[in-house]
């Protein structure tokens, strides 16, 4: 990338950080990410369509660098903690510092391109280490295909994750991120977790 876009870039990731740190995502308009990153209107649509999925794509940048370990997660700890209890926390530490944009982004859900980048970072993650080690999953019901199998496996468990943070966002005190991370982790079926 060359020096100016990535001028470009960071301005406006600061943008729409701080624009939807402040209001609704919903409420933000191009003109404002356009003046608050110093940029036309024309080069803001070089980068995304709009505000929602400028700022879905900013944090899905955070969530892709902190999803990254999980590519070497074994199929189990070795200890009474489950393989997830580091990324977990990981997870939930990223919500809390950006917790206003994220709150900013409920309606009561988490908006469209907000909810679905979490989902998505989360879905490939699980569905990664699951292909790694097949041996965990449950044996599939017959007549479902081993990747369908997965997919569903894993579809539960990002969007119960996902609505587990909502719920956690909705509460108010996001200081209890260890806390928070055990909650999501025991509700989460046995097979996944690779405890010891």
């Amino acid at each position: 990338m060359d020096p100016r876009q990535a001028r470009t870039r960071t301005a406006l990731r600061a943008a729409i950080y701080e624009l939807a740190a402040a209001q609704p995502i919903t409420e933000v308009t191009v003109a404002q990410v356009a003046r608050a990153a110093g940029i036309t209107r024309d080069t803001f649509y070089r980068h995304a369509t709009a505000p929602e999925g400028l700022l879905a794509a900013f944090l899905g940048e955070e969530i892709d660098a902190l999803m990254a370990p999980m590519e070497s997660l074994p199929a189990s700890s070795g200890t009474e903690l489950s393989v997830f209890d580091e990324p977990e926390r990981q997870l939930l530490r990223h919500v809390a510092r950006h917790a206003e944009i994220y709150r900013n982004a409920m309606t009561p859900r988490l908006t469209g391109p907000v909810r679905d980048t979490l989902v998505d970072r989360i879905e490939a993650g699980l569905l990664a280490h699951l292909e790694r080690h097949a041996e965990i999953a449950p044996a599939a019901q017959p007549g479902i295909a081993r990747e369908r199998h997965f997919r569903l496996l894993v579809a539960y468990a990002g969007g119960g994750t996902v609505s587990a943070i909502e719920a956690w966002l909705r509460e108010g005190d996001l200081s209890d991120v260890d806390a928070a991370a055990r909650t999501i982790i025991a509700a989460s079926p046995d097979w996944w977790l690779g405890r010891a």
